[in-house]
């Protein structure tokens, strides 16, 4: 029973991740390639088909089956992640009225950041 649980909620997660992900593409505050690697986790943990499903998709299965193999992310993604980020999340900073808001965006910051500097670099 608790199997079925916990393979429901990764599922949800994983969706619900892979959707801001999604949003990404057109919202370049939000960076991709953070979120589509983070759903992979989940689906691979839940649902098999689904992953596989993820894994071939025409737009991120590159860039997931490279990063799963263990041959990390191209410089081109890699940079493409954090200018993107910085910069975005950078005029929101400064647009932003909300204080809660420009601390959310400061925390959120580096994670597209680390990803890039701690994760392997392929091609």
């Amino acid at each position: 029973m608790w199997r079925e649980i916990k393979n429901k909620v990764f599922l949800s997660l994983g969706f619900a991740i892979l959707g801001l992900g999604l949003v990404g593409i057109f919202i370049p505050l939000l960076p991709t390639t953070p979120f589509v690697l983070l759903a992979a986790w989940f689906l691979a943990r839940s649902n098999k088909r689904y992953h596989e499903w993820l894994r071939s998709n025409r737009y991120f299965g590159d860039t997931l089956r490279g990063w799963e193999a263990g041959e990390g992310l191209t410089k081109k993604a890699k940079w493409r992640m954090v200018i993107l980020a910085t910069v975005f999340i950078g005029i929101s900073f400064f647009v932003c009225p909300n204080p809660v808001g420009r601390v959310m965006m400061v925390l959120v910051w580096p994670i597209p950041v680390a990803i890039a500097v701690f994760a392997r670099t392929r091609g």
